[in-house]
């Protein structure tokens, strides 16, 4: 007898020591070890993003399923266009981990059925108007996986 085992959903973010995550529909910093992290972690899994990270990022990520929650966007090439987080298991191979990655919007509807976010908190303040949701005390620091002069890298798990 096969058991199916459903995808995890996972965050993963980076925000400013003032919850910033956006300015003008860019990251206003420059991290490549950031980068290469983010990468490490999502390729080969699903990724879900709206449509101002959609945005912003101009083009799929490769070696990923890139899914971009809209309301009005109709079809992407090398993206899937979802109307809600309710279509994204059915279209995510299992098993399968599926990365929310932005932006606030879409942070705010899916931390709630998120087991795990990866955020990393840089150490430095920058000017924003786009902004990481605060976590509920739901949320418990699991480990820091990281730690640089630069920024943080924390786990937390979701207390079910």
């Amino acid at each position: 007898m096969m058991i199916e085992t459903l995808p995890q959903w996972k965050a993963i973010a980076a925000m400013a020591r003032n919850r910033v995550i956006g300015q003008n529909g860019r990251i206003p910093w420059n991290i490549p070890e950031e980068l290469k992290w983010f990468r490490k972690c999502t390729t080969g899994h699903t990724i879900v993003m709206g449509r101002k990270t959609w945005d912003s990022l101009g083009k799929p990520l490769p070696n990923r399923l890139n899914l971009v929650l809209s309301r009005t966007l109709p079809s992407i090439p090398g993206a899937q266009v979802i109307r809600s987080l309710d279509e994204v298991e059915a279209l995510s191979p299992t098993p399968n981990t599926i990365w929310i990655i932005g932006g606030s919007e879409l942070y705010n509807q899916a931390l709630p059925r998120c087991s795990e976010l990866l955020l990393t908190v840089l150490t430095q303040t920058y000017p924003g108007d786009a902004f990481f949701p605060y976590l509920g005390e739901e949320w418990q620091l699991s480990d820091i996986v990281d730690k640089t002069d630069r920024y943080e890298i924390q786990r937390w798990r979701r207390l079910l």
